[in-house]
């Protein structure tokens, strides 16, 4: 600072009025006089935005006491709890000997990270948002990424290898695991990046509105507040979308966006950026929020890209959020995965609960509503769309019935709101916008063209000039320019000054208006782009909205299908045309998913009789499902006539917790059977477990597979099904699943009781010489095992003599795969020989056949019952 010798100012350092609110007139005297020259410094470590400083600075640029004075003043407007103990820490705030610069300039990230809490306009849109961040539970899981034992300096050394691992998890069904890996602190996903001597890698992933920015803002407002990450003393809020971040050449170009930006600030921020250049990044986090809006060119080179690669700064900690379809780059590096799922029943109870301001019979009203109306019930996990049922309901509005209708009336009353300010009467008049006024429809179409050209590029973000290029009905002034509230303004401090970019007000809203798009495209453009969009994935919850906002009846979309010719082809008829939707199951999913929503039930049932369905068995195998792919099967499970069901085969779908927690709502509210589920190699964990017993037990499901899911096996809750009397399961498929010994005990503890289970695989496993008595006491007390399977397990020899011998008392098992050792296989056959004679003696006829097998990596067939 300027003066460390505060004169004036020692009269108010008594007890009695360091804590009171000071007067503007003591401000005035006292504190204009001495420290005008640094009044925007005090003001950024007191609080204030940016943006205020920047307003007050334009008013007299080269009168210092005047701006001084202004800056005091507001800071007494917006700071309720201000007081002269606050002023005297910005007058002078504590710096290490030596290190003043960097210090102060940690100082003012800190403030600047408790200031943006949350920071919403006068214009936030949608009202009711939550306030205050809403705890998330969080659950322990294994997961692959950099190992934490090891330092690592380049993405080419990392490693794929079990690390410890964490799931923010809002599971809808609230099938938590056991309390003992619960919590509800964020401090626990943290806790590595904390106490670990080598650098940490943290990965959120989450669908749009489900709360990743504000779980990240949460963690940088903890830091600042000195509840979190105490040990690291910078923590940087990264926006990935901001083009100031994305034109960033070095360190020093990321520190400056948090400084106002006089000479003073600019060499704290060289100086802060020499520190942490020098030290590699040790004590410093970066918080970079939306890697999916990152573009991919910066990827492969530019400075975020060497950060997140570890090329440079290689001992920071990195904690990064993004959607799941974009953060493939970064999984094999993050040495902690986090997925953010949204609210759980409870969560979405006390939400309700709040914002109806606890009244009994709404609160009952709209929770009977959820109750009895699935698809939007199943939409409400998203904390988003969550307030926008809240915001309708409140306004006397018909509550939707499918997320089409959501974000329908929503779009509608936005822009009601917004007409209502220029004395337009249309305030809740409008709930469909084909009814809207003459004036309006040519913005809207206008708008929703640029939502279309900014899906088909991966586009989210807009300049000012693509806006007016885009929309030329749009006033041009720059206030004016939020598309009757669907934009949301951003400011971006750049390195060039302040720059504005604007976005929509939430990414579901971009695909809704994108939808419109093409729902008044020329007929002959639209049924080309039909042809050329309809079965991408990236524009599949578009097309879904657009079926609904059409109800099928489009011209183009009829063209497009052909329904006399595809009743045809559904019926078994003419299949020497070929068809898309026929040779794909899971785009028939999505097809029927559509028609659904957009109530043409005739047409769901044609297609859930296609020929592709007749052997009732659902294959979508290598298929990496996104969330509304997972939906659309739950979605097809639960409404279609056919309840009885061969197989459901997921394999290598890459599903997730999450994900199954999606199956498993929409499966056990309703009566279905499944006699053969494979969810093999699914990264599902152990916090899936309680999950896949209710749909093992209410789908009367015969064959399990559910081996490659790392620690799924570490949950006891799973195996209650072995000994279940409302379980029908006789095969279990639980290979490489990572099965711990005392994992590897409760097992064959259920297996001794179990009356049903006639195959049993557990290949390549950690079951080792602990388990012995387990299997053996197992072995001898089971009454209906045929096939059990243990090849490629830490067995030793003797006690895979042990376990043959226990055989002696069983009269069931005829096949047994034990590891093989060369040095002693033969005196295991003579042992498996007298067995044989022994159980034939005892009058049993089931021989027993004994392989020995050594390390095998293979990919076990379907079951040979349900091929």
């Amino acid at each position: 600072m300027a003066e460390k010798d505060c004169g004036g100012l020692d009269q108010f350092r008594i007890i009695e009025k360091v804590n009171t609110t000071p007067l503007l007139r003591d401000l005035y005297e006292h504190v204009t006089p001495r420290f005008a020259a640094d009044w925007k410094l005090i003001g950024t470590l007191l609080g204030l935005p940016n943006g205020e400083l920047k307003a007050i600075e334009a008013g007299y640029p080269t009168n210092v006491k005047w701006c001084c004075n202004q800056m005091l003043e507001k800071w007494l407007e917006l700071d309720h709890t201000a007081t002269w103990k606050k002023l005297f820490a910005a007058i002078e705030p504590p710096c290490d000997e030596g290190t003043d610069a960097v210090s102060v300039l940690f100082q003012i990230v800190r403030r600047h990270n408790i200031q943006s809490r949350f920071t919403t306009d006068e214009e936030s849109w949608p009202p009711d948002q939550p306030k205050n961040f809403t705890p998330l539970v969080l659950v322990h899981h294994q997961g692959h990424g950099t190992t934490m034992e090891e330092p690592t300096a380049t993405v080419e050394s990392f490693q794929t290898s079990n690390v410890h691992s964490l799931s923010v998890y809002k599971d809808r069904s609230e099938l938590l695991p056991d309390t003992s890996t619960v919590t509800k602190e964020i401090a626990d996903i943290l806790a590595p990046l904390e106490h670990s001597k080598y650098p940490q890698f943290i990965l959120i992933e989450g669908a749009p509105g489900i709360g990743k920015s504000i779980l990240l803002k949460e963690i940088a407002y903890r830091w600042g507040d000195g509840q979190l990450l105490k040990p690291f003393k910078l923590v940087l809020l990264i926006c990935l979308r901001d083009p100031a971040i994305q034109q960033a050449s070095l360190i020093n170009d990321l520190i400056q966006l948090f400084c106002c930006r006089d000479e003073k600030t600019l060499e704290m921020a060289a100086a802060c950026s020499n520190y942490f250049v020098k030290n590699a990044g040790k004590d410093l986090v970066f918080l970079f929020d939306g890697f999916d809006e990152f573009p991919d060119a910066l990827w492969k080179t530019g400075l975020i890209a060497d950060i997140l690669k570890r090329k440079l700064l290689p001992q920071c900690g990195l904690i990064v959020s993004s959607r799941p379809h974009a953060s493939v780059h970064l999984r094999e590096q993050a040495t902690i995965r986090v997925d953010i799922l949204g609210f759980t029943n409870t969560e979405r109870r006390q939400y309700i609960q709040q914002a109806l301001d606890r009244q009994p019979e709404r609160i009952s009203e709209l929770t009977q509503y959820l109750d009895q109306h699935f698809p939007i019930n199943s939409l409400c996990y998203v904390p988003f769309n969550m307030v926008i049922l809240l915001f309708l309901y409140k306004k006397g509005v018909p509550l939707p019935r499918n997320s089409t209708e959501l974000y329908n009336y929503f779009v509608c009353l936005t822009i009601c709101r917004y007409l209502a300010r220029y004395e337009h009467t249309l305030e809740n008049t409008i709930t469909d916008l084909n009814s809207l006024p003459p004036f309006c429809k040519n913005i809207l179409l206008q708008l929703s063209k640029l939502a279309l050209e900014g899906l088909n590029h991966n586009r989210l973000v807009f300049t000012f000039e693509e806006i007016n290029a885009a929309c030329p009905d749009i006033a041009v002034t720059p206030g004016a320019i939020n598309c009757f509230g669907l934009l949301q303004a951003v400011k971006h401090v750049g390195l060039t000054g302040m720059t504005t970019t604007f976005n929509f007000l939430h990414f579901s809203i971009q695909e809704f208006l994108a939808a419109h798009r093409v729902a008044h495209l020329p007929p002959h453009e639209e049924l080309k782009f039909l042809q050329e969009k309809f079965w991408s994935k990236i524009h599949s919850n578009m097309f879904a909205i657009y079926v609904t906002l059409t109800k099928g009846q489009r011209s183009s979309f009829k063209a497009f299908l052909q329904p006399s010719l595809l009743k045809r082809l559904l019926q078994g008829r003419e299949v020497s045309i070929s068809s898309q939707f026929l040779d794909n199951q899971l785009q028939c999913l999505r097809l029927f998913q559509c028609f659904l929503d957009a109530g043409d039930n005739d047409t769901c049932r044609f297609l859930e009789n296609a020929k592709i369905f007749d052997s009732k068995v659902i294959n979508l195998e290598n298929n990496s499902l996104t969330t509304s792919d997972v939906e659309c099967l739950m979605i097809f499970l639960y409404s279609s006539s056919h309840k009885n069901w061969t197989e459901v085969y997921l394999w290598d779908c890459f599903i997730q917790d999450h994900g199954l927690q999606m199956l498993h709502l929409g499966v056990t509210n309703c009566d279905i059977t499944i006699k053969a589920l494979e969810l093999n190699y699914n990264g599902l964990t152990k916090s899936s477990s309680a999950a896949i017993r209710d749909i093992v037990i209410h789908c009367e499901v015969e064959v399990l597979g559910i081996s490659n899911n790392n620690t799924i096996g570490e949950d006891e809750k799973l195996y209650s099904i072995l000994t279940s009397p409302s379980s029908m399961l006789i095969e279990l498929y639980m290979d490489s699943i990572n099965l711990s010994s005392s994992a590897a005990v409760k097992l064959f503890t259920a297996l001794s009781e179990s009356k049903k289970l006639k195959v049993l695989w557990i290949v390549n496993n950690n079951v080792d010489d602990e388990v012995c008595d387990a299997i053996t006491q197992a072995l001898m007390k089971n009454t209906s095992l045929c096939e059990l399977r243990m090849e490629s397990n830490p067995i030793s020899g003797s006690s895979a003599q042990f376990i043959i011998q226990a055989l002696r008392h069983n009269n069931t098992l005829q096949l047994l795969y034990l590891p093989y050792y060369p040095q002693d296989v033969e005196h295991k056959i003579r042992l498996s020989a007298d067995v044989n004679k022994e159980r034939h003696n005892r009058g049993c006829k089931v021989i027993l056949n004994i392989h020995f097998k050594s390390f095998s990596r293979f990919r076990r067939s379907r079951s040979a019952s349900f091929q």
